[in-house]
Parts: structure tokens; sequence; C-alpha cells
């Protein structure tokens, strides 16, 4: 097998386990069944730690579910898409989203959050945009 498949399947693979594991963590001792799980397993995922790059586009946006990025840097040369359809999505507490001519980046403690159809665009004219539909919102948070 190619190295970079190789590489790119225990990526996949590390990602899909930390998001089982932490969905299963939060639901001990919880009264559900087993199509709530298979549902909830469906719709999530967390990247911790993880260094994306695109030599063009990156588009990260939560369909319907929830996808969290913490501890990560995603870099696409021209541009990337971070937010949401109909789910929610949460970027931050050491994150950065950049190009080859913008850049976001959340220190520790500070979140930026959509709901809804909603997204945050790094455009390829160096420009960031905030795109909100129905029911949609941007928010910025911080814990501290």
């Amino acid at each position: 097998m190619d190295p970079l498949l190789t590489t790119l399947s225990q990526l996949g693979l590390g990602l899909a386990t930390n998001a089982i594991f932490e969905l299963l963590k939060g639901l001990a001792g919880k009264s559900t069944n087993a199509q709530q799980i298979t549902q909830e397993i469906q719709n999530r995922i967390n990247m911790h730690g993880v260094t994306v790059r695109a030599e063009t586009l990156i588009s990260a946006l939560a369909q319907n579910g929830l996808l969290v990025i913490q501890g990560s840097h995603l870099h696409a040369n021209q541009s990337l898409v971070f937010g949401s359809v109909k789910g929610c999505a949460v970027v931050g507490n050491n994150s950065a989203f950049t190009t080859n001519s913008t850049a976001i980046t959340a220190g520790s403690g500070a979140f930026m959050e959509t709901q809804g159809n909603a997204q945050v665009r790094q455009n390829s004219d160096g420009s960031i945009s905030f795109h909100v539909g129905e029911n949609g919102n941007v928010n910025f948070k911080t814990t501290k």
C-alpha cells in the first residue's frame, strides 16, 4: 500500500477512535439505547492535536452533527471554510486556520463557534468573511 494512504487511514482511524471514546465517556451512566448511541457516533467528530495541509482548499463543515477542533492547525494555500450547515462547529484552544494570506488563531481558552447555517471563510483574495443564513450564528467565547 502507498505510504501516504497508509498514513491517512491511520489518521482517520485515530480520529474516529478518539471521537467514539469521548462520546462513550460522556454517555456513561446515562440511560440510552443502541439507536441513540449509533446516531451520536455518526454525528460527531473531534480533532485534537491535528495538522492538516491542502494545496488549494479545506472545507470543514458540520452538515448535521458536531465538529470540534482543538489544539490543531489547518492550512490551505488558497482558502479555508469552517462552520456548519445544520449542525454545530467549534474551533479553539490553541488552534489556527491559515492560508498563504490570512490567519485565524484562537489561543488557550478562546473559541469560535458556529451553529446552524453559518460559515467563516478565508478567501483566496486575502479577505475573511462571515456568512450567516437562516437559523445561523457565529459566536466568540473565552473560558477565562
